[in-house]
C-alpha cells in the first residue's frame, strides 16, 4: 500500500505565506498553541514548533493546513499570498 504524500506549498525562497499566517494569527489575538489545537481538532498533523517554522518560512505548510487555517481565520486562500 502506498502512502499518500501531502501536497506542500514551497516558500523557502519567499516566505510570504508564513509571514501572512503570522499576521492573520496576531490580528486575531491568537496564540500559536491555540491555532495548533484548533488545527489538530480538525485532523491536521501539526505542533507548535512546526507552526513556528511555517511562520518563519523554514517549513512549508500542507494544503490541508492552509485549508484549516483559512477556515479558522475566516479568510480566503488569497490572504496567504498577499504581498508583504
Amino acid at each position: 500500500m502506498r502512502m499518500k504524500k501531502e501536497k506542500l506549498i514551497q516558500q523557502h525562497d519567499n516566505p510570504i505565506i508564513g509571514t501572512n499566517i503570522k499576521r492573520l494569527r496576531t490580528e486575531r489575538n491568537l496564540k500559536n498553541v491555540e491555532v495548533v489545537t484548533a488545527l489538530q481538532i480538525k485532523g491536521c498533523t501539526i505542533s507548535p514548533p512546526i507552526l513556528t517554522k511555517i511562520e518563519q518560512g523554514i517549513n512549508n505548510p500542507s494544503v490541508e493546513i492552509l485549508m484549516g487555517l483559512a477556515e479558522l481565520f475566516d479568510c480566503s486562500f488569497d490572504e496567504f499570498f498577499k504581498p508583504i
